[in-house]
């Protein structure tokens, strides 16, 4: 969920229903990308390394 919360904040649309129904819950959330047009651009370089550190700890 860390790593959704990043990509929501930028404005990215979920593709599953339920991280995009969980999001629309939230205040600041606010969709405007799809999937296909997002680019990882738009990270700074903070997300962009706690991105890499959440990867790193994904066991799924």
């Amino acid at each position: 969920m860390a790593k959704n919360e990043i990509y929501a904040r930028h404005g990215y649309i979920f593709k599953n229903e339920d991280l995009y129904n969980y999001f629309m819950g939230c205040v600041r959330y606010h969709p405007t990308c799809e999937a296909k047009d997002f680019d990882n651009s738009v990270l700074n370089e903070y997300e962009k390394a706690n991105l890499e550190i959440l990867a790193s700890m994904d066991t799924f």
